[in-house]
């Protein structure tokens, strides 16, 4: 009874957590306030995460950053051997299916670090990372393709498109929950991107 009890308690505490760190991120984020949101006493809470990075790894562990870093730079790979991006969503690619199940399975995880809410742990580094992938594999893809490649899209430009693009996962997976919504979402916003995409980087 005793150790089903604790279970719950630590449940608890990381469902409080979640919220917290969703919500507010990891600078933001108080534990007095994640231990009244569990129910428990601030000493309490100490008993099971000693401190705030521990509380937040146990949130988002450091092997899924560096899983959706690896899925990410996967997908842009693969734009590289296709002809028409526009079908690349989840119904014609493997990377962008492994990627939507990802964001699914791991949605307040993807959602803190895509929306920059790990900015000030040991995580901070993964959105400026996700977008700065991004951002050369995009260059490398125009250097490929194209004789004069900064006459294509300068840099700053590229930049900010994978910034928003950050953004709107962030936003996708705050908006929703359920796996349906979430695919329909994502869905949506790949037909917009890769369409776009295409048109700036693939236009000869």
């Amino acid at each position: 009874m005793a150790q089903r009890l604790k279970e719950n308690v630590r449940t608890s505490i990381l469902a409080a957590a979640s919220d917290a760190f969703s919500r507010d991120g990891y600078r933001g984020a108080r534990l007095q306030d994640v231990a009244a949101a569990a129910g428990v006493s601030t000493g309490n809470l100490y008993r099971y995460y000693p401190d705030k990075d521990a509380l937040f790894d146990a949130i988002v562990p450091r092997s899924l950053a560096a899983r959706l870093l690896k899925l990410l730079r996967a997908r842009v790979r693969e734009l590289g051997t296709v002809q028409d991006w526009r079908t690349m969503t989840a119904a014609r690619s493997d990377t962008a299916h492994a990627l939507l199940a990802f964001f699914i399975e791991h949605r307040v995880a993807s959602l803190i670090l895509m929306s920059g809410g790990a900015q000030g742990s040991s995580l901070g580094h993964v959105r400026p990372a996700v977008v700065h992938e991004l951002t050369r594999l995009a260059r490398a893809y125009v250097r490929r393709h194209h004789a004069q490649p900064d006459q294509v899209a300068p840099e700053a430009v590229l930049v900010q498109i994978f910034v928003n693009t950050a953004d709107m996962i962030a936003a996708i997976l705050r908006s929703y929950q359920s796996a349906v919504e979430i695919g329909e979402a994502f869905a949506a916003f790949w037909r917009y991107q890769l369409a776009g995409l295409q048109a700036l980087l693939a236009a000869g």
